[in-house]
């Protein structure tokens, strides 16, 4: 046995497995790092690493077999004076072993410390991307008729929804995603811009009952796919193929999840597919207007229910059309319906809860709105709805946290940017709000609210001539119907603009436009203010303390908040008004 290992040692076996085993690891470890640099695909490193141990017996057969001489590579039974040929040779392979770790420290240092380093860039990105998390793009439309495009909309939307039902998964929001339809941009490009893992991306075909799903799961920094299925079946098993691609996301990513869970992405919404199709037509057709919500999703919601009279989800969506439009009976009626039906449907408490809080009653808006966030802490639109009345009942610092979340799940939506800037401006945080509202100005050119409030925010930390830019600019871009608005005349006014603000009321007043009780009291206030008619303003702020608790817009944050630093807000007798007001309506 000893003289096995001394020949071993003569032979350089051992010297040669050292340097091998060096070699071997740079090597991977190079390919590990210039691979997703090169958009190599996964398998790359992989093979890397299945030939440098295919090598490594064969190295150590070649070292037991020949030698290295002065005369060249010979087979080592050959060697004439092996004690002196192989000294000299050893030493030659300890400069090698020594040279080989050299490098690969050095490739370690730079590779763990100065890179990530050097510019805090790197290291940032990787803080900011979220854990187990996700984007889904707007699935392409196939179907061969274009007025069944709503289908790829409708289950995008759907498999978003249920996704979003794994407490462990970070999806983020279909808002966010509306921009990357037809997009050129790579996956590495959309996952560094939404900061996340990974990037799914599929089509829809619907024909004649028939439908073709084509779903592909990408690594977010390389673009190599993770998992894909296609999925061709009767559309009667769509909820199947729902729950299936949720399942098989959340394995691939290997995020975590209950039975719980796993059961209610299980669970069938409606028995009825073609209740189901028209209520995904419903959701295709959701905006922010209030008369355009009823009249287009109201019919299409009624007559799923006509075919499913236990839709527990159809019901949630016309609760909230009814909450929106202020319809108190027809919310609760629909909303308790739905709640009968799926006691977990965060939905129908945020709807409840929006018209609470349109209608002023802050405190009852609370408790929906806690309730909805509980059952459903991942749905964007939940989120939206609790920040707002977190803000209302004096929760700021909670609200911030919840709109911070609400940005990071949806980090393209102009309008979370908005909220969030406004929310950091109201609990103090300035500098963080007015670069909130600059991201939503880039992410909505068109935004007449947001380019609004920059204006305002710009005029109050001293960027005067900015702010007056971005008012002038807003006010070209509102739509003739909203023209003219005395809020518009009262930031005038504030920015010292008092020919406008004077013009605008005026326009204002002489229109004749109506507004809803309490909502009406407020209108004036601001009219009163622009005028300058402090006696007025008092008397139209005293209205508004006694009249019932009417219909509740952003601008009364204003007046309570006074949110603008307006001078005449300030004075006593003002104050004491706004103090009665916050009173009445709970602001705390």
């Amino acid at each position: 046995m000893t003289s096995f290992f001394g020949e071993l040692k003569r032979r350089h076996v051992f010297r040669v497995a050292v340097a091998y085993a060096i070699v071997g690891w740079i090597l991977v470890e190079v390919s590990s790092v210039l691979g997703p640099a090169l958009n190599l695909p996964d398998w790359a490193t992989s093979l890397v690493v299945f030939f440098v141990l295919l090598g490594f017996p064969l190295a150590l057969i070649l070292s037991w077999a020949y030698d290295l001489t002065p005369q060249g590579i010979e087979r080592t039974k050959s060697v004439p004076t092996p004690g002196s040929i192989t000294q000299a040779t050893g030493r030659k392979f300890d400069f090698v072993v020594i040279g080989l770790m050299t490098v690969g420290i050095a490739f370690l240092v730079v590779n763990n410390y100065l890179l990530e380093d050097d510019s805090g860039e790197a290291s940032e990105t990787a803080v900011g991307v979220l854990p187990n998390s996700i984007a889904v793009l707007p699935f392409e439309n196939l179907s061969p008729d274009p007025d069944n495009a709503y289908y790829a909309a409708g289950i995008h939307e759907e498999i978003l929804n249920q996704l979003a039902k794994l407490s462990a998964l970070n999806v983020i929001a279909r808002t966010s995603m509306r921009q990357y339809a037809n997009t050129d941009k790579s996956i590495p490009e959309i996952a560094s811009e939404l900061n996340v893992e990974t990037v799914m991306e599929g089509s829809v075909r619907y024909d004649a009952g028939r439908i073709r799903i084509t779903t592909q799961l990408n690594d977010g920094v390389t673009g190599a796919h993770i998992w894909s299925e296609t999925y061709t079946r009767e559309f009667d098993d769509i909820f199947a193929i729902e729950s299936d691609v949720a399942t098989n996301v959340a394995n691939a990513l290997e995020a975590e999840f209950s039975l719980e869970e796993q059961l209610k992405i299980e669970e069938l919404p409606t028995n009825s597919p073609a209740a189901y199709a028209l209520y995904l037509k419903a959701r295709s057709e959701f905006t922010n207007n209030a008369r355009l919500i009823r009249n287009r999703m109201e019919p299409l919601l009624l007559d799923a229910i006509d075919l499913d009279p236990e839709f527990a989800l159809a019901y949630g969506w016309l609760a909230f059309v009814y909450g929106y439009v202020l319809e108190e009976a027809l919310t609760l009626e629909y909303a308790e319906k739905a709640l009968e039906l799926d006691p977990d449907l965060g939905l129908a408490y945020a709807a409840i809860s929006t018209m609470y809080y349109l209608t002023s009653r802050f405190e009852e808006a609370l408790q929906s709105s806690e309730l909805a966030i509980q059952l459903s802490p991942s749905d964007p639109f939940v989120n939206t709805v609790y920040a707002e009345v977190l803000i209302a009942t004096g929760n700021e610092e909670e609200a911030l946290r919840v709109r911070e979340q609400a940005t990071r799940l949806d980090p393209a939506n102009a309008n979370a940017f908005s909220n969030l800037g406004m929310t950091r401006w109201i609990v103090g945080d300035r500098d963080g709000g007015i670069v909130a509202m600059r991201r939503a100005v880039q992410l909505a050119p068109e935004s007449v609210n947001s380019h609004e409030m920059l204006g305002m925010m710009e005029a109050v930390l001293g960027n005067r001539a900015e702010g007056v830019a971005q008012l002038r600019l807003a006010e070209r871009l509102a739509p003739d119907d909203e023209r003219p608005n005395v809020v518009v005349a009262y930031h005038y006014r504030v920015v010292e603009l008092h020919e406008d603000a004077a013009r605008i009321a005026r326009a204002w007043a002489e229109s004749g436009q109506q507004a809803p009780q309490g909502a009406a009291e407020l209108m004036r206030l601001f009219y009163y203010l622009v005028l300058d008619d402090e006696e007025q303003a008092l008397d139209a702020l005293v209205q508004l303390i006694e009249a019932p608790s009417g219909v509740f817009i952003p601008p009364f944050t204003y007046v309570i908040t006074n949110v603008w630093d307006d001078p005449t807000l300030e004075k006593p007798e003002f104050q004491e008004l706004r103090a009665n007001l916050r009173a009445k309506f709970g602001w705390n």
